[in-house]
């Protein structure tokens, strides 16, 4: 790079930032600024919370039972290469609802009723 292109650079950039300063961007408007967002009790909350994760569980624990089903049906017509793949599907995914009701137990009985950490 030549000496010609640092200078280029920097006139250029002390321009842009003279104008910049010059004329500030406007502030945006807030796309949340006319909502209407209703206040939810906490008991609601907890309601709320509590069901998304239940249906996360619900579905998982569904995904682990077809897995299951689909690897019996695998097994039994003597395609085990697929028969274990599902097995091994079916084995995680009711690992991972197994793991959501835990989470959605130490969330209601733990996390919740405990007080939020100081912030800094």
């Amino acid at each position: 790079m030549s000496n010609r292109d640092n200078e280029t650079f920097r006139t250029v950039e002390a321009r842009h930032q003279g104008w910049s300063d010059a004329n500030p961007r406007p502030r945006s408007r807030s796309a949340l600024a006319n909502a209407r967002i209703p206040e939810m009790s906490d008991a609601a909350e907890k309601a709320a919370g509590t069901a998304v994760g239940g249906g996360a569980v619900a579905g998982l624990f569904l995904l682990a039972v077809v897995c299951i089903v689909a690897a019996r049906s695998w097994y039994a017509i003597d395609r085990s290469g697929a028969g274990l793949g599902y097995s091994i599907a079916g084995f995680f995914l009711l690992l991972a609802s197994i793991g959501g009701t835990l989470a959605i137990a130490n969330h209601l009985f733990k996390v919740i009723p405990g007080e939020a950490p100081h912030h800094h």
